[in-house]
């Protein structure tokens, strides 16, 4: 089912108002000075957070709006701002709560990661290591990639359902920098009508 319709057919069922504006929607969220844990929750806490660490005001999206997230992105950013390995490279999984219900469960993430391979998908191939046209002097040959985790299965965000996504490792390394996660897909965001 296209994403279109398929949004669509989960805002009908639901009772959810199907007119808005039709966007590429991301959302993300921040994890401050996470430090070495063995498990972060993203949309969880948003206090203090300013409009570049994170774009929601809670853990749902508004009443007028939905989402149909295809990817997710994480990235780890040391106390400089200086992209690094996720965890460390050490063996992460992610799982995705969408309500009370489990969407994603424990999908390793540190085969996505530019340092250590390929993706799944096959998107990023060699993507973020040295290839016979870059030398080590280049910066992009030494640049750490974000990474990215594209679903096979896109996952549907109905209006006012609580979103959680959950990294696991294993005493992972994230640092005293930030980690944040995005999600990222195709929506519908509140429109006021044709007067605009």
């Amino acid at each position: 089912m296209a994403q279109v319709s398929k949004l669509q057919y989960v805002d009908s069922k639901l009772g959810a108002p199907t007119t808005g504006q039709q966007t590429t929607r991301v959302i993300w969220n921040t994890i401050e000075n996470p430090g070495t844990t063995s498990s972060l929750e993203f949309f969880k806490n948003f206090q203090g957070l300013t409009p570049g660490q994170t774009n929601l005001q809670n853990n749902k999206l508004d009443s007028m709006e939905s989402m149909v997230v295809k990817s997710l992105w994480f990235c780890q950013l040391d106390g400089n701002g200086v992209l690094t390995a996720m965890g460390g490279s050490v063996a992460q999984t992610v799982s995705v709560f969408i309500g009370n219900e489990q969407v994603v469960k424990n999908l390793p993430i540190h085969f996505n990661q530019g340092f250590n391979g390929q993706a799944f998908d096959r998107l990023h191939f060699n993507g973020g290591i040295n290839s016979d046209g870059l030398t080590t002097a280049s910066a992009f040959a030494q640049v750490a990639v974000p990474c990215e985790v594209r679903l096979l299965t896109d996952i549907v965000l109905p209006p006012q359902v609580t979103i959680r996504v959950v990294v696991e490792g294993n005493s992972a390394a994230y640092g005293t920098g930030a980690v944040v996660c995005a999600l990222s897909g195709y929506g519908k965001i509140f429109s006021a009508g044709s007067s605009f």
